[in-house]
């Protein structure tokens, strides 16, 4: 059934399955006739859709939404579903839902040798919040994955090479005054410009790199 359908991407003879998942729905009820609208993060079915995909494609990539909004390290949640995505095979998970960016970390399946590239959240590619206060300078920053993948000597797809590119939301009350650029072009002067200012003060160019050193360390760009 179309449902059941586990989703594959092939280019230069490399096939790649795509997972996605949710913790919840926000209260929302999935539709009575359709539900599996949405895959939540269910162990049992995760696990099933994994080792399919595992069986019919050479590299498996999950994107979780999952996480608690606004905080910039992952949680005990998060490490344990990557822990199940690590057992099963997964090779890379892209996540999403804090809204904030989180640390980006290799992990290590000692029994199995496997390795997986875990992107715990890549924040916001474009935002405009209407809170205020201490922290909203934090969701003007986001993340776009860079991950290169090949073939190793045994012929297994695996991880080559990866790091991530930071980018920060431009808000400006005029016509095309709202945009996402990489954070490396972005200039100090735009970001006195940024009305973001007004809802939090501590936001500047400075104050979102210091932002990527602290959260990802040398692997931003």
């Amino acid at each position: 059934m179309e449902h059941d359908e586990i989703y594959i991407f092939e280019q230069n003879g490399i096939k790649v399955a795509v997972l996605n998942y949710t913790y919840g729905t926000n209260g929302i009820p999935l539709p009575a006739d359709m539900p599996y609208a949405v895959d939540l993060l269910k162990k049992e079915q995760v696990v099933a859709d994994i080792e399919k995909a595992e069986m019919l494609a050479d590299f498996t990539i999950v994107c979780p939404h999952w996480g608690t909004e606004y905080v910039l390290e992952e949680t005990k949640a998060q490490r344990q579903w990557a822990e199940v995505f690590l057992e099963y095979g997964v090779d890379l998970v892209l996540g999403t839902h804090p809204h904030v960016i989180e640390p980006i970390e290799m992990l290590y399946d000692q029994d199995t040798g496997h390795e997986m590239l875990v992107y715990y959240s890549l924040g916001n590619f474009v935002n405009w919040t209407s809170s205020s206060g201490q922290g909203i300078a934090n969701r003007m920053v986001g993340g776009m994955a860079d991950v290169t993948i090949g073939r190793d000597e045994e012929g297994d797809v695996v991880v080559k090479d990866y790091a991530v590119t930071a980018v920060v939301t431009h808000l400006e009350s005029r016509a095309r005054g709202v945009f996402t650029t990489r954070l490396s072009e972005y200039t100090q002067e735009q970001s006195l410009k940024n009305e973001i200012v007004m809802q939090d003060p501590a936001f500047s160019k400075e104050y979102c790199v210091e932002l990527c050193d602290k959260v990802w360390g040398e692997l931003w760009e």
